[in-house]
């Protein structure tokens, strides 16, 4: 439903434009098409859901070349999936919700989440952050050409 159709009395998100590390730094929850906006997020500690979805012939085309268990960059830059995924036909509004719910609801998966992000954050350091996350991610593909 378009926000301008919204009840009165219901909460309504707020759509920032223009400041995405003053919203990730003050998020409790994003939901980002997956790409270096993930760095971003976890850089900031934000706990994150990745979204992604291509036309189906491009995935059907590209995944035989892809050989890598994770696309999020936080992700490949922890070694392993520490936020959620939903790629393709897994990415629906119902499973973006109940991802982005759990976070909210659930305060211990929060803390796991937001370890998890500390980690990947003291590995990427402060200065040369962005150097560091592309090597990781070439690092990541490179192995995954020699399975």
């Amino acid at each position: 439903m378009p926000l301008d159709e919204w009840p009165a009395h219901a909460i309504r998100p707020v759509v920032v434009e223009g400041a995405t590390d003053n919203v990730l730094a003050s998020a409790d929850i994003a939901i980002l098409a997956s790409g270096t906006v993930t760095v971003q997020a976890a850089l900031h500690g934000s706990p994150m859901v990745v979204v992604y979805r291509v036309a189906p012939l491009t995935y059907r085309l590209g995944k035989p070349l892809l050989h890598v268990d994770t696309y999020a960059m936080a992700n490949l830059v922890a070694g392993r999936r520490v936020v959620p995924e939903l790629i393709q036909d897994a990415f629906t509004p119902q499973a973006a919700a109940a991802e982005a719910l759990r976070v909210l609801t659930d305060p211990g998966h929060a803390a796991r989440v937001k370890a998890d992000l500390a980690e990947v954050r003291a590995k990427l350091g402060t200065a040369g952050a962005s150097r560091r996350a592309a090597e990781a991610v070439l690092s990541a593909a490179y192995a995954s050409r020699k399975k």
